[in-house]
């Protein structure tokens, strides 16, 4: 069991890493100082055999017991975390030597203190401590430095102890920081996983909703062309109306999937233009040029109900919004080299005075936006618009996908596009 607080980022700081305190971890430092302390207490009494002292012994190892355990704790739990904390290096750098010539310096006082205690105390001492007293009595501040003797004294007596302690707790740190570190990395990688899983179903169902969106939006239309026939008592109705059931069943059964073949959308197109041109007058104001929608084409997969919206939206506002003189023009051209892509081109005229705005009007262009952005999220799109005063103008590119399985094609009962 581990915790590791989190970093922050742009500021060059890290909380401290910390590991929680068991009964575990508590056993193994009893085990490990009191082995400390009796190997400590064996070394002072081989040193003292030439002059024993109980009282002295005991001093002198508890002393130094306490020096280690006290510096442990200080440069373990202390030191060493505000090192870890360091993104720097030269703040690192600089760090340790600040640590390291204050610790030297404190013990060189806490041992100098001792040794005159000692000296004023205890007669006559062990030649063991004499020598030291001897060094450290006499020695100058910068011998402190310089000087083997005390240098030498300092390390063995007080610092070559702590090695150890500090170089088991640094492993075992460095181990524990890198399988927290792992498990932190695993739980981000679940959540970018959980995230990417998440933005998908988001996707599929906001392209769901978008295809709801526009398949009310068509069957209205629709609706309103059969009644205008119906209302001038044109015998095309009827016609109209079975091309209409036709298009329905497609846009029941076939617009759920995200791709179809192109030849089934292209079909479809047809049959929605054919259907306008029955509703107008005079269909030489509908300029179309399809391509032929041949068994080829039912290897390359499209969106449904993608560019029939702009179809929707030249009708509707051109030719549809005015009495006289108006026109659509539509241009779809397949290419099937490097990959596949389709351009539609669509034209149409506007009406002199415009209309005036409705909670639903712009809903088609406005979706078929969206379903561009969530179908195309790498920019594999180009769409231009523009907005003139006499004509709006739409030139739509997007790529072909092949077909890589089984789809059951479109069946049509019966030929209903006509040319």
């Amino acid at each position: 069991m581990f915790t590791v607080s989190s970093s922050l980022k742009g500021t060059g700081y890290t909380h401290a890493f910390s590991r929680p305190v068991t009964w575990k971890r508590v056993t193994w430092h009893l085990v490990f100082w009191s082995l400390h302390f009796v190997l400590t207490l064996s070394q002072f009494e081989r040193a003292f055999i030439d002059k024993p002292n109980d009282e002295l012994l005991s001093l002198v190892n508890a002393h130094h017991f306490l020096t280690t355990i006290l510096s442990f704790g200080l440069l373990g739990y202390v030191a060493m975390p505000r090192l870890y904390q360091q993104q720097s290096a030269w703040r690192r750098i600089l760090l340790i030597a600040g640590i390291t010539l204050l610790y030297y310096g404190l013990i060189c006082l806490n041992t100098y203190a001792l040794l005159i205690y000692l000296h004023s105390h205890f007669e006559p001492l062990p030649t063991y401590l004499e020598r030291r007293v001897t060094v450290f009595m006499n020695a100058k501040w910068y011998d402190y430095l310089i000087d083997p003797v005390v240098l030498f004294f300092i390390f063995g007596q007080s610092i070559s102890y702590l090695l150890t302690p500090l170089l088991i707790k640094a492993v075992r740190d460095a181990y524990t920081r890198s399988k927290a570190q792992l498990t932190i990395e695993k739980e981000r990688r679940r959540l970018e996983i959980d995230n990417l899983e998440l933005e998908k179903e988001n996707t599929t169902k906001d392209l769901q909703f978008l295809r709801q969106q526009i398949n009310p939006h068509f069957l209205l239309n629709a609706f309103n062309n059969i009644y205008a026939l119906i209302h001038r008592k044109d015998n095309r109705a009827a016609d109209t109306l079975a091309n209409l059931s036709t298009l329905m069943r497609y846009t029941l059964y076939r617009t759920g999937q995200e791709f179809v073949p192109f030849n089934d959308e292209l079909l479809f197109i047809g049959g929605y233009i054919d259907m306008e041109r029955i509703r107008h007058s005079e269909p030489e104001a509908v300029t179309c040029r399809l391509p032929e929608p041949t068994e080829e084409y039912r290897n390359w997969l499209i969106p449904p109900l993608l560019l029939v919206t702009f179809i929707e939206n030249a009708f509707k506002h051109g030719l549809n919004a005015v009495y006289e003189g108006g026109w659509v023009c539509v241009d779809l051209t397949a290419e099937l080299v490097n990959g596949g892509s389709i351009t539609l081109t669509v034209t149409n005229n506007k009406a002199e005075f415009p209309e005036p705005t409705s909670p639903d009007s712009g809903i088609g262009l406005v979706n078929v936006k969206r379903r561009l952005a969530l179908l195309y999220p790498e920019q594999k799109f180009e769409l231009t618009i523009t907005d003139q005063p006499d004509q709006f103008f739409v030139r739509l590119s997007i790529p072909l996908q092949r077909k890589e399985e089984s789809i059951q094609p479109h069946e049509h009962p019966h030929k209903m596009f006509t040319n």
